[in-house]
């Protein structure tokens, strides 16, 4: 269910570059892609699930990827990509 999440792991973890480098565009379109497929994949396994706790336990984790979905985009959308300063 997760596998498309594995891809993005690296750019994920050093989110900063990777909406900053010269390839932010591609990497974002990426990671956005891995997000929608895992989104789905969720959405399938919660229709399947046999029990109501499965199920809100899915919805709330698909509920979490497409937030992190929005906010990748969101910082990507930014000026600068993103970079805003550390305080």
């Amino acid at each position: 269910m997760y596998q498309a999440l594995e891809s993005i792991s690296q750019d994920l973890k050093q989110l900063r570059p990777t909406l900053t480098g010269p390839n932010a565009a591609a990497n974002v379109a990426r990671i956005t892609a891995a997000l929608d497929t895992t989104a789905q994949n969720i959405s399938q396994a919660t229709r399947a699930a046999l029990g109501d706790s499965e199920r809100i336990a899915l919805q709330k984790i698909y509920a979490g990827i497409v937030a992190a979905r929005r906010i990748v985009q969101q910082l990507h959308d930014l000026p600068g990509g993103g970079e805003l300063p550390l305080k």
